[in-house]
């Protein structure tokens, strides 16, 4: 972080100025912010926020053509213009942070990065929050094989994944890292080849394995700083086996899937948010017809439909991966910590579906369970 009297700040090209008058206009993502300007003070300030002035230079320069501006009108300007995400501080770097070619290669990333940032922000620093970040994928089916190249594109840098199916014709509605000559193929390689093709960079560790227990999941979550799971199989039991693993580690799990017309997912916070038990507890409790439906389901072992398309996939992944750029890099909160979201096909209409708190008698994550396990590494590495 800068001290304030080396700040030089800047007005983000993400944040361009419109209108003529005594009316600014600052605009960006959607929304416009109106300043009146009837001395024309404003507009002189916000030309001489391009990043080569200090802030007392900014004043210095600003209060010769405006004297009665004083040095407190010019930090008060400042600070609500850096809390309305309209500025950078031009000394923040990527010297130390990021190499030359990572500047080039996710410098789209970087500027999407440095709309959300503030002055004591270093844009390039949330890169490096990717990049050095572990995330456990479990499954590279349709939402996996998307997954995992979609990481490799946004630059995380390490990702142990684990499969242990083979490729079948039908996937390939959806499976984009897999073709028709590779038929009865092991998933694992074939992905993991794909995506190095693609981004050489990734540090990927394959994991051949059919989880089938709650110990097997422990141990491809070490080290890790996030789960993402789409592994579907077995179908009733796998959620359970993941849930307890992700609570006993500390390590933040974000999963989803396709429901046949909607997607669905939601985010697990070890010792913040209620889990998986929690909400099925809480549902038994207070929605005593869902609470049967899935009673009936655990006891007959319904699993899926065998319904997916592609587009509802590709949708779906977005939101996954959006949910690990939010936890990793601290852009904004989690959306969907501890309530399942939805879009439903039919309209796009996207919405809480469900909603549920930690409780305190759950014998996963309870106190009374000893779950509270120490948190991931992310803090540590952010």
């Amino acid at each position: 972080m800068a001290p304030a009297a080396t700040r030089r700040p800047q007005l983000k090209h993400t944040s361009p100025t419109f209108g003529s008058g005594e009316t600014i206009f600052i605009g960006g993502y959607g929304e416009v912010t109106e300043i009146a300007d009837p001395t024309g003070a404003v507009r002189r300030l916000l030309a001489l926020l391009d990043g080569t002035r200090t802030t007392e230079q900014v004043h210095r320069e600003l209060s010769a053509d405006f004297p009665e501006v004083t040095r407190q009108d010019v930090d008060e300007a400042l600070t609500q213009f850096d809390e309305a995400r309209f500025l950078l501080d031009d000394q923040q770097t990527a010297d130390g942070v990021l190499e030359a070619h990572e500047l080039k290669r996710w410098e789209r990333n970087i500027n999407f990065f440095g709309s959300f940032a503030r002055m004591d922000d270093n844009k390039y620093d949330l890169q490096r929050r990717l990049r050095d970040c572990r995330v456990t994928l479990l499954g590279l089916g349709g939402l996996g094989s998307h997954i995992l190249l979609d990481m490799a594109a946004m630059g995380v840098g390490h990702v142990r994944a684990v499969e242990f199916d083979r490729v079948e014709l039908s996937n390939l509605n959806r499976q984009i890292l897999y073709r028709e000559e590779d038929i009865g193929k092991e998933k694992l390689h074939l992905a993991v080849d794909r995506v190095k093709q693609f981004n050489p960079h990734i540090d990927i560790e394959p994991v051949d394995l059919r989880i089938s227990s709650v110990e097997d999941v422990t141990r491809v979550l070490e080290d890790a700083d996030v789960c993402i799971s789409v592994a579907d199989r077995p179908k009733m039991e796998i959620a359970n086996w993941v849930n307890e693993a992700c609570v006993r580690a500390g390590v933040p799990l974000i999963t989803g899937g396709l429901e046949t017309q909607r997607a669905v997912y939601y985010t697990m916070l070890p010792g913040t948010t209620g889990c998986i038990e929690c909400w099925r507890r809480q549902t038994f409790a207070s929605d005593e017809v869902s609470g049967q439906l899935l009673q009936e389901k655990r006891d007959r072992q319904i699993g899926g439909d065998n319904a997916a398309f592609c587009p509802l996939v590709t949708m779906t992944t977005g939101f996954l991966i959006g949910e690990l750029t939010r936890l990793v890099t601290g852009i904004a909160p989690p959306v969907a910590a501890g309530r399942l979201m939805e879009l439903r096909f039919a309209d796009y209409a996207m919405g809480e579906s469900e909603r549920w708190e930690r409780q305190s008698d759950c014998p996963v994550c309870g106190p009374t369970a000893g779950a509270d396990a120490p948190p991931s590494g992310l803090a540590a590495r952010a």
